[in-house]
């Protein structure tokens, strides 16, 4: 997740100095890059001003056919019985010791935890290697990556997602916080739907740790019991257009390992996505390959309105 940034900026700097405008375009490139910002990153965020990203149909035609060129991938039949968490995490020591909570709170304990920590410059590392030593899971199934330098989310999550053994993967980022039910509901939706190769859900926004301490924590306080999941077939996911097309939210959102796989995982260079968005790309992508669910009226996760990850840092 990057920086979010604007070209407004760089066209604001403009009348500040009309007498050295010879010395505007260094000026320009190196207060970006003091910021965090690259050319990739302010398109991005004009496209959010403008509004849903738009997906590439030249890139999405050329995955579909290099996926089609290839033998088909067959889910197994039966449901799905292990679960492991993944966290990639960023410079984000603050939200570590709740986000962790939420994991060991589970009303079913997941069966692994995989925290990757992307080469972290502040307290981080400490935070989860101290998680870790306290052994929070029956029989040691938690375990620490630590990248040797700063790769992003999208390569973080593919480190750790190759290294957890289990059959489903649960994706939390590092400052939200997991509903405490989110992975026995997770575990309950793939045996309604053993053919859904990925199933997402809903979030509650909350801002600072006075909203997360009075919330309940549980899915029901929230979920719509009436409402069953929606099933999307890769027929329709062919159809997509922007990234409204399919929404659900990343933290708690869970799908088998084979379809990762299947799919070549999450995409760490923009240039490679059918969207700008890292999580939605790979989400589009599963879904033209093997049928997705969606429980749009459950939330499992707290998502935060008041951190960098909704500045896409580090993407």
């Amino acid at each position: 997740m990057v920086a979010e940034g604007s070209g407004d900026q760089a066209q604001d700097l403009a009348p500040a100095c009309p007498v050295r405008r010879c010395t505007i375009p260094a000026v320009i490139p190196q207060f970006l890059r003091g910021h965090g910002l690259r050319p990739s990153s302010l398109k991005a965020r004009a496209g959010r001003l403008v509004g849903p990203s738009r997906i590439s149909r030249r890139r999405f035609e050329q995955f579909l056919a290099d996926v089609d060129s290839r033998p088909p991938v067959s889910l197994p039949p039966e449901p799905p019985g292990t679960l492991a968490v993944v966290v990639p995490a960023y410079a984000h020591e603050a939200y570590l010791p709740a986000m962790l909570e939420s994991i060991v709170a589970q009303t079913r304990l997941p069966d692994e935890v995989v925290l990757v920590d992307d080469c972290s410059l502040d307290g981080s590392r400490a935070i989860l290697q101290a998680f870790v030593a306290s052994d929070p899971l029956p029989g040691g199934a938690c375990r620490l990556i630590v990248n040797e330098s700063n790769v992003g989310q999208s390569a973080s999550l593919n480190r750790g997602i190759a290294a957890a053994t289990s059959d489903l993967v649960m994706i939390l980022n590092d400052d939200d916080y997991l509903m405490h039910d989110a992975v026995a509901t997770m575990l309950t939706w793939f045996r309604l739907h053993p053919e859904a190769a990925l199933i997402g859900a809903n979030h509650v926004r909350l801002a600072g740790p006075e909203a997360l301490t009075a919330a309940p924590k549980l899915s029901t306080d929230y979920a719509r019991p009436d409402q069953p999941l929606e099933v999307r077939s890769p027929q329709e996911a062919r159809r997509y257009r922007d990234s409204e097309d399919l929404r659900m939210t990343h933290s708690g959102m869970c799908f088998r390992k084979v379809a990762w796989d299947a799919v070549g995982g999450y995409r760490p260079d923009p240039r490679d996505r059918i969207l700008v968005y890292s999580e939605r790309d790979f989400q589009i992508r599963v879904n033209a390959l093997f049928p997705v669910a969606i429980g749009l009226h459950t939330p499992l996760a707290f998502w935060r309105t008041d951190s960098s990850v909704d500045r896409q840092l580090n993407s």
